[in-house]
């Protein structure tokens, strides 16, 4: 197996960062009908200067989860992923980047995650994410004006991506990795209501569904929504249901929000990025050559139509397909990310 010497793990290194929790209760989230959890679980890695050096200020950067998945998973080592801390020791202690705040968002829900989007079922995960998270955080830490990017992986992806296009002034710069590969570009949703109905008559009697029939349930309860239809709080009219899914997607986010994010720039692929506006917006998205499909296409498809689009409106972005699939090489594209995000910052 062939790995990236970034990763390579250095557990005698004199640079290490420390690893911090706290909790808090969003705002945002209170009294949602679905019961989740307001409470959130934050972890954030502190870089070993922070301590030292008291009236410093940092970069930061807010981390996005995946589909069921939490916060300390981008902690956990593996194989092919040594963790945040790791990762970001040896990137500190090389000199590769500046100090940094990386902040690990709670983005769970009862069925998996929510998307980070608003919804009036699950509670309003996209004004946590933008206001409460933000909030919270850099009222505890020393964080430098400026100088604040969001990275998500897979649903995460996503997120970073939905958050930067809607509110470009908040950060700046964004990295997401493998975002969620359904939701890229139009898909004729209409073709699977059947199989959409029989799998929320499951969930309505309790049993077991496909795992990525939640993740669709947690984007309808936030576009197509119904208080009156408990237990998936979706519309009953399936179509109706479909038709809201096909219209929800990056690509259509794109081109509504290019007016707000369009700066000067050329687009292009990764290791030829020539940026000519100094207020451009960097933004930065990868995804597996080994990826597979999504509601019957394939997913390196999908992204390819979304980079597309992206040019076609001229929005600049930096763009990667790395040999690998949705999981398998997931602390190479940390390191990845969080460079481009170091580098954007620089700028």
């Amino acid at each position: 197996m062939n790995r990236d010497p970034t990763l390579i793990s250095n557990n005698t290194t004199h640079y290490q960062g420390v690893v911090e929790r706290f909790s808090f209760e969003a705002a945002s989230l209170k009294s949602n009908i679905a019961n989740e959890d307001a409470e959130r679980h934050i972890v954030v890695y502190l870089p070993p200067s922070y301590a030292e050096s008291p009236k410093r200020e940092y970069p930061i950067v807010y981390m996005l989860h995946g589909m069921d998945s939490h916060p300390e998973s981008w902690f956990d080592q593996t194989a092919t992923n040594l963790g945040i801390r790791h990762i970001m020791n040896n990137l500190g202690e090389r000199g590769d980047i500046e100090d940094m705040i990386v902040v690990a968002v709670d983005g769970r829900s009862s069925i998996k995650g929510a998307w980070y989007l608003n919804s009036p079922i699950s509670g309003n995960f996209f004004d946590y994410l933008t206001q409460d998270m933000i909030n919270e955080t850099e009222n505890r830490y020393r964080v430098k004006k400026g100088k604040r990017g969001i990275c998500g992986h897979s649903m995460g992806g996503f997120g970073a991506l939905y958050a930067t296009m809607l509110h470009p002034e908040l950060y700046q710069a964004c990295a997401a990795l493998s975002p969620g590969g359904m939701i890229m570009r139009e898909h004729r949703y209409q073709q699977h209501a059947e199989f959409f109905k029989n799998q929320v008559e499951a969930f309505t009697k309790g049993e077991e569904c496909e795992w990525f029939f939640y993740a669709y349930l947690a984007i309808l309860r936030a576009i197509a929504p119904d208080r009156s239809n408990p237990p998936s709080y979706i519309i009953r009219d399936m179509d109706a249901a479909m038709r809201a899914l096909e219209q929800f997607h990056l690509s259509a986010i794109a081109k509504k929000r290019a007016p707000f994010i369009n700066k000067q720039g050329k687009y292009t692929a990764i290791g030829a990025r020539d940026i000519n506006a100094q207020d451009e917006l960097p933004i930065y998205a990868e995804i597996g050559s080994d990826e597979g499909e999504a509601a019957g296409e394939p997913i390196l498809e999908n992204f390819q139509k979304m980079i597309a689009t992206f040019e076609e409106l001229e929005i600049p972005i930096t763009h990667h397909v790395f040999e690998g699939g949705h999981i398998d090489k997931v602390g190479e594209q940390i390191d990845r990310g969080i460079r481009f995000i170091d580098a954007s910052f620089k700028q």
